[in-house]
């Protein structure tokens, strides 16, 4: 899996965001939310999990 710089920067940029959700958002299920798109944002760039999504 070879990713470009601004594909990198994209994916890193989500994350963030995520990451700012689950660290701040005092509400629980906010913070599951958060956690759940993480997850598919890193699923999706996994070669082998990406074909199951």
């Amino acid at each position: 899996m070879n990713l470009t710089s601004s594909q990198l920067t994209k994916i890193a940029i989500a994350l963030g965001g995520c990451f700012a959700v689950y660290k701040f958002v005092g509400h629980p299920a906010a913070k599951a939310m958060a956690l759940g798109v993480a997850g598919v944002i890193v699923g999706k760039n996994v070669p082998y999990i990406s074909d199951a999504l």
